[in-house]
């Protein structure tokens, strides 16, 4: 199965879902999130995939020698529940308008738990771009990808914003 037919068979499900007369708000929600997983597995979406990481969390890394730290999370700009009641209750001119409306919100940013659970402000934290044609901190089930390549982005950018 291709990802073009991935992608076909996710926009499908979606759309039955989000029209189904049988389905409660919650089982909608819950069943698109199970959907898109899929796409985030085979890399036709984003998969909470980090676009930038708070100052904080570059901190974290600094402190623990660039080891990976407890008390990372992947924290959407948007939250996804936000994101799902959107995509559920508007009106959408086409499936490119609302796949699109979802891939880019699917992006997230490397932050502390700490900032992450502070939905209400969390839109004035600190936060410094993650290039995402480098592909660094991949997405998986848990967590994200932690290599050295991942090291040497935040070493340098650690010593970019004068701490270390």
């Amino acid at each position: 199965m291709s990802q073009k037919d991935i992608k076909n068979f996710i926009i499908s499900g979606f759309n039955l879902i989000k029209h189904s007369a049988d389905l409660t708000y919650k089982n909608k929600a819950d069943s698109i999130s199970y959907l898109f997983g899929i796409g985030s597995l085979v890399g036709i979406l984003p998969g909470w995939r980090p676009k930038a990481i708070s100052h904080n969390a570059l901190c974290l890394f600094v402190e623990n020698n660039f080891k990976y730290p407890r008390g990372l999370e992947r924290a959407h700009e948007h939250h996804r529940r936000d994101t799902l009641y959107e995509l559920i209750n508007n009106d959408w001119n086409s499936d490119d308008e609302w796949w699109n409306f979802f891939y880019e919100r699917d992006f997230t940013i490397l932050s502390t738990r700490s900032e992450n659970r502070d939905e209400r402000n969390f839109n004035q934290v600190i936060s410094y771009a993650i290039p995402l044609e480098e592909n660094l901190f991949l997405g998986k089930k848990v967590g994200f990808i932690y290599s050295e390549k991942e090291k040497i982005f935040l070493a340098n950018l650690a010593v970019e914003k004068n701490l270390m």
